[in-house]
């Protein structure tokens, strides 16, 4: 028995000297991007932990919507951009932005951005924050930063621990019944809400002003927007209302002939600088 147990391990231990080492080279060098859905996260995490020489005028963070305006794959001028996914949660925009400014602390923008459209305050954890939040975000690095409720609602996820396996975060597997328990449908989650509150007082520690501004919204949806913008202009949290206020005054209605989907300019109609166009 105690040889068919040693067999055993020696076995598992050979089949992870074989398959652990490619793996974890793909994800130090970044060799599987292509691949791999979300890359775009990943690019943005690798940038947030990157010293910056040149004077930043602009930190931009932001949903796809964002991401779409100022890809954070680009490089500029003065400006730096985080922007991704809306499926990172408010959570993960508070990392990325922890990130930086730790890692830029001597040398800190003049501004920080966040570019949300204004569905984006209603994510909370869900279907696809198995591939684009646990395995960007590895819980042995930012466990630390969950508030109660983000703890919750990532151990409702099936398997959430496996996400940062390297055989697993170099794939696009997930879990196919990865489905939190539902949580009530609102115009900004109790996550949202949380992070947002948490990325208020980190910009106070820094000293670096912020604002959150909105992405064009096509405006054959103006109607439903606008019971999102007055559900945000409700929000009596001291630490957030005036720049839900701000946000909500932001809001910049394009022809909806302009957008590829619901909420995405159609690339021939992004404008170079969108906040330079609308300033």
């Amino acid at each position: 028995m105690k040889r068919f147990i040693s067999t055993i391990c020696i076995y598992i231990f050979a089949v992870l000297l074989v398959v652990v080492p490619p793996e974890m080279y793909k994800i130090v060098t970044d060799a599987d991007l292509e691949n791999v859905e979300g890359g775009e996260v990943r690019i943005a995490v690798k940038k947030s932990k990157t010293r910056t020489n040149r004077r930043i005028k602009k930190l931009i963070l932001g949903d796809s919507t964002g991401h779409a305006l100022y890809p954070s794959e680009n490089t500029y001028d003065s400006i730096v951009s985080l922007a991704c996914n809306q499926a990172i949660t408010m959570a993960g925009q508070y990392f990325l932005l922890k990130n930086y400014l730790e890692t830029n602390k001597d040398n800190l923008p003049t501004e920080i951005i966040l570019l949300f459209t204004p569905g984006t305050f209603d994510n909370d954890v869900d279907i696809f924050a198995y591939h684009y939040f646990l395995k960007p975000f590895p819980l042995y690095e930012y466990k630390s930063l969950y508030t109660p409720h983000l703890n919750e609602r990532i151990k409702s996820i099936p398997f959430y621990w496996t996400a940062n396996l390297p055989f697993i975060q170099t794939t696009n597997y997930t879990p196919s019944i990865a489905v939190p328990t539902e949580v009530e449908s609102q115009s900004i989650s109790e996550l949202s809400l949380e992070y947002l509150l948490k990325i208020d007082s980190l910009t106070k520690q820094y000293g670096v002003p912020y604002s959150i501004r909105s992405t064009p919204v096509r405006d054959d949806r103006k109607s439903r927007v606008e019971d999102i913008l007055q559900d945000l202009l409700n929000i009596s949290d001291p630490g957030i209302t005036e720049k839900m206020r701000e946000y909500v005054q932001s809001v910049e209605y394009y022809p909806s002939e302009l957008f590829f989907d619901d909420v995405h300019l159609s690339s021939p109609n992004i404008p170079a600088d969108y906040l330079e166009e609308v300033e």
